[in-house]
């Protein structure tokens, strides 16, 4: 999912503090090791230098606990444990789908615009599916492989078994067999990987 986001200045706005993925990711809480379910990239289009300017608020290591939701127990940007990012236009923020976050105040007197992109473990759907084959048509395979293809069409058990290995679905060659030894100095055809194809489908 992508969005982009413009919060006009108002002091009449508190900002709110969540998790992503809605009320059913709630319940849903990654331990120590586990991979997240999601990532979100934030990019900046204006400077937050200074504080109360919309800025994101992030609860550092808030990502391990479920965040309290329902009656009196709300959090909010100004909760104890809160922290506002300050950056400049350009700036990338990353945090996992876990991490309680959202927007503060904005007194700044000028807009806040920000563009976000969440990346997804492939079994989930996307917001926007709607739109995803009129932006595959024109796609790379790893572009196409970002919004939920994995290179083949549904089938049955398509839910329970791994899908084919993504290295050759973004690039169009096998992979290296982590399992095989190869001989010395040596590496096939077959598994060489041209940097100009890799490129072209990053």
């Amino acid at each position: 999912m992508t969005q982009a986001i413009v919060r006009p200045a108002s002091e009449n706005s508190p900002g709110y503090t969540r998790t992503d993925g809605g009320v059913a990711l709630h319940c849903f809480c990654p331990s120590e090791n586990s991979h997240p379910l999601a990532m979100k990239a934030m990019y900046s289009f204006t400077d937050v230098n200074e504080p109360d300017s919309g800025n994101l608020t992030l609860f550092p290591g808030s990502h391990r606990k479920q965040i309290p939701f329902g009656g009196d127990r709300l959090v909010s940007p100004t909760s104890p444990g809160s922290k506002q990012i300050m950056g400049e236009a350009g700036d990338s923020i990353l945090f996992p789908h876990s991490m309680w976050h959202g927007p503060c105040v904005n007194k700044s007197g000028d807009l806040r615009k920000t563009l976000l992109f969440n990346y997804w473990q492939m079994f989930m759907r996307q917001y926007d599916f709607e739109i995803t084959p009129a932006i595959a048509e024109w796609s790379f395979p790893r572009n196409r492989h970002l919004l939920g293809d994995l290179g083949y069409d549904f089938r049955p058990g398509s839910y329970f078994y791994e899908p084919r290995d993504q290295v050759e679905v973004t690039t169009g060659e096998r992979p290296i067999n982590p399992f095989k030894t190869p001989p010395p100095n040596s590496v096939s055809n077959e598994t060489r990987l041209d940097p100009n194809d890799q490129n072209r489908a990053m």
